[in-house]
């Protein structure tokens, strides 16, 4: 006995599968796969029309020392132009960070930020820290390619300025090409 699949019932079943897609987390390359890193499910939404994710994953203590947080975007447009201006000057960033639009008093938060050489696209390095010295900075990196309208980027954020700057530039040879 054969079973077929009526055409509605088909396209019903098609149509929720490719809709799940978006639920079903996609590995970012360059990370070691399985446990202890998880990969995030993404839906567009999550961007609100300003970024598309790509994909996201997650490495935390105590499984993972440091934690590490890894995301792919692709930009489009006038993000991508400013996204690209910032990867190449990243003293921009932390100007804006300093003196958020809107705020009469500067924020007291330790800022640096530093081009990441070396690397075959542009980008850079960030730590932030509250400017009392009180708690320990967060680190963070990004790196991002060009391609016609689109601007693939890594964003990589963890506890050591090493892990984060070494984790982004495998994910960025892997995800973005060498």
């Amino acid at each position: 006995m054969s079973f077929r699949l009526p055409l509605p019932g088909f396209l019903l079943l098609l149509t929720l599968g490719l809709t799940g897609c978006g639920y079903i987390p996609r590995t970012v390359e360059g990370v070691p796969p399985g446990a202890p890193w998880q990969a995030l499910p993404l839906r567009k939404w999550l961007a609100e029309d300003r970024a598309e994710p790509v994909a996201l994953a997650l490495c935390a203590p105590p499984q993972c020392s440091p934690g590490l947080a890894v995301g792919v975007i692709r930009l489009n447009g006038k993000d991508a132009q400013i996204t690209e201006a910032v990867l190449k000057d990243p003293e921009r960033l932390a100007r804006a960070l300093r003196s958020p639009v809107g705020r009469d008093k500067p924020v007291r938060s330790a800022i640096s930020v530093e081009r990441l050489k070396d690397a075959p696209y542009p980008g850079f390095a960030i730590s932030l820290a509250p400017a009392d010295g009180q708690k320990a900075p967060a680190f963070g990196a990004a790196l991002g390619r060009r391609s016609g309208e689109e601007l693939d980027v890594v964003l990589v954020i963890g506890d050591t300025a090493e892990a984060v700057q070494q984790t982004a530039r495998q994910v960025a040879a892997r995800e973005l090409g060498t």
